[in-house]
């Protein structure tokens, strides 16, 4: 009986010691500003959580609740290609968090914008890093919509130059 409790609390604490935290690619993105004027635009499919949260913390649009005078827009299910196996994680198990490890997640995100009786579509390949590391405790900020956001606005300025 001590055994499985011992057992099961190394495998708990060296679970709770892999914090993650997320990180936008290029670098160049992650200090992006949205330092244009913002378009007012109003989200038809919010119940797609994920996929408004990026949006939002991206700051390209003035999300309003009111669609008259608004662009609307409609979002698509993001498609991510994530790691296929957790191989990676297993060092940062053993050494309780020291030994840091991560994972390239690839989203292909997209959403119409219809204004004026025309519709534009917009596609961006994001990349996202997790890092699974005891001392992201220090970087608890760091969340997949947030960095995501930070790679949709970088996405974006790129392309509109």
């Amino acid at each position: 009986m001590f055994k499985i409790t011992a057992y099961s609390f190394l495998i708990s604490a060296s679970l709770w010691s892999c914090i993650p935290a997320y990180s936008a690619y290029p670098k160049e993105y992650r200090k992006a500003k949205a330092d244009f004027p913002k378009q007012k635009a109003f989200v038809v499919n919010k119940d797609l959580k994920r996929e408004f949260d990026i949006l939002k913390h991206a700051g390209i649009y003035e999300i309003v609740e009111d669609s008259t005078h608004a662009a609307k827009i409609t979002l698509h299910p993001m498609l991510t290609r994530t790691p296929s196996c957790g191989n990676a994680m297993i060092g940062s198990m053993i050494t309780v968090g020291l030994l840091p490890s991560g994972f390239p997640y690839n989203i292909t995100y997209s959403y119409d914008v219809a204004e004026n009786s025309t519709t534009k579509n917009y596609q961006y390949n994001l990349e996202v890093y997790q890092s699974l590391w005891l001392f992201n405790i220090f970087r608890l900020g760091r969340t997949f919509s947030k960095q995501s956001g930070k790679a949709l606005l970088g996405n974006y300025i790129a392309s509109s130059k």
